[in-house]
């Protein structure tokens, strides 16, 4: 994953060293750092440096997806 590159799938660092922004899934500002061995979220922005990832989880199992249904769950329960 080259710098500025959304990251396509949920996936596990296997050689580089980047910041990645994941204000989209944590609200939090600051880049974190990812590096060998960490773990790091489909559609969330590589920062400086490459990345070479592995896919974890595609489709209905990424992280964005597992949010969305239960955004969509939620909408359509009736509030107690």
């Amino acid at each position: 994953v080259l710098p500025g590159q959304r990251i396509p799938v949920d996936s596990l660092v296997i050689s580089g060293t980047s910041t990645v922004d994941e204000s989209m899934l944590t609200g939090e500002a600051v880049p974190v750092v990812k590096e060998v061995g960490s773990t790091v979220t489909g559609c969330t922005v590589n920062g400086h440096g490459s990345l070479r990832i592995r896919a974890t989880r595609v489709g209905a199992d990424t992280a964005l997806a597992q949010i969305m249904k239960l955004v969509e769950d939620a909408q359509t329960c009736k509030a107690p």
